[in-house]
């Protein structure tokens, strides 16, 4: 087959060229971007066009884009989508409806929200890893001595001054307290997201009043769903990360090194790395560190995050929060371990940098499943067994 895949920002572009090559499929890259992914009647215009002097059997993208969909929905031309972000308000497109669409996604939740919407070629695929990019990563003695550390973590704080949650400065205090109040209980459970449920229509008022939000015309999202995934889910993220920092930062004792484009000035004890290039030093860094954590953003229901893959690709050992989608393809305690308070991971980074050999085999364990049944090849083998 022949597949335009859009050479926009996104992650695994280079894994799925070369998966599709190796399969014996043929990429050809579109490098033109629309002003908007919803709607632009010249990119429109001039993809049509495109496509029509330049015959493709599909087009691939990483994350779901409205415009690309109304194209293959007028030429007929089939369109899969592989998701890795959520939040992801372009899923709530009309344009989802689209009988040319094939949608893949690694949350099921995202799933089964989509398919009681009436979105019925939405499927579930976890993310994936490319085993043979990451073989190839090796770092010299210098390297390993500058990634060595007893826990790691790789990923942003949200504690930008943009934060969204923080323009509600404005806000009375009794919604402050209520959305304070609902945040913290939210904080407490995995595995079942109760914040939409919970914004009331006068709580909704009073937010729209303070920071005002709009709906897309060509759109089925709701307010609730925008307050509670950008707003709230994201502010919650950077409490879950702040407070895991600030009890490690208690841990003079523990080397722990924090890869982030973030400034942390509040912490003396760990060491701020900065950025990391993702396809050639973060698998160095899983690899060297003893123990890498994930905290999942928390507009992620039940997925597993595309990070917790490539920890284990890399031949790290995984210690994230609970998320329900890791039951279906791994064994806690085997092939990765979770925790479900700061306590219980404060105890459990004890215990592994301890116990050696048995945290060298669960990183050993997660990195033979996921080389066994979550790759590149796998993955958009069944994408194309979908496609027919």
């Amino acid at each position: 087959m022949k597949f335009l895949i859009p050479d926009w920002k996104s992650f695994g572009k280079e894994d799925i060229q070369e998966t599709l090559e190796a399969l014996g499929h043929q990429v050809v890259y579109y490098t033109d971007e629309p002003r908007s992914y919803r709607r632009d009647p010249k990119f429109r215009s001039e993809l049509r066009h495109f496509l029509r002097e330049h015959p493709m059997d599909a087009i691939f993208s990483s994350n779901y884009y409205p415009v690309l969909s109304t194209v293959c929905q007028e030429l007929k031309l089939p369109y899969l989508s592989w998701c890795y972000d959520n939040p992801l308000v372009l899923l709530y497109s009309d344009t989802v409806f689209n009988s040319c669409n094939y949608i893949f996604l690694f949350d099921s939740q995202m799933v089964m929200d989509l398919r009681n919407a009436g979105v019925t070629q939405a499927y579930y695929l976890p993310m994936a890893v490319n085993p043979t990019r990451l073989n190839k990563l090796t770092a010299t003695p210098a390297q390993q001595q500058i990634l060595d550390a007893d826990v790691a973590f790789v990923g942003a704080l949200y504690n930008e001054k943009h934060n969204l949650y923080d323009r509600f400065d404005q806000l009375d205090e009794y919604t402050k307290g209520y959305l304070e109040g609902v945040m913290q209980a939210q904080r407490k459970i995995y595995g079942y997201h109760f914040l939409e449920r919970v914004l009331t229509p006068d709580i909704l008022e009073r937010l729209v009043q303070t920071v005002p939000l709009q709906t897309n015309s060509d759109g089925h999202e709701t307010l609730e769903y925008l307050y509670a995934n950008y707003f709230l889910c994201r502010k919650m993220t950077q409490m879950d990360r702040q407070d895991t920092f600030a009890m490690l930062e208690q841990r003079a004792d523990l080397c722990t090194k924090l890869y982030t484009p973030n400034l942390t000035p509040q912490f003396q004890h760990i060491r701020n790395m900065g950025t990391v290039h993702y396809m050639l030093e973060m698998p160095l860094v899983f690899r060297h560190s003893r123990i890498n954590l994930n905290i999942t953003l928390r507009s992620i229901a039940n997925g597993i995050p595309l990070r917790a893959m490539d920890i284990m690709g890399s031949g790290g050992f995984l210690l994230t929060n609970h998320q329900n989608d890791f039951a279906m393809h791994f064994i806690e305690g085997e092939d990765y371990v979770s925790y479900d308070s700061l306590e219980d991971m404060m105890e459990k980074i004890d215990y592994y940098l301890i116990h050696e050999k048995e945290r060298q085999t669960i990183a050993a364990n997660g990195c033979r499943k996921v080389y066994g049944e979550h790759t590149y090849t796998q993955r958009l083998q069944e994408m194309l067994s979908v496609l027919g």
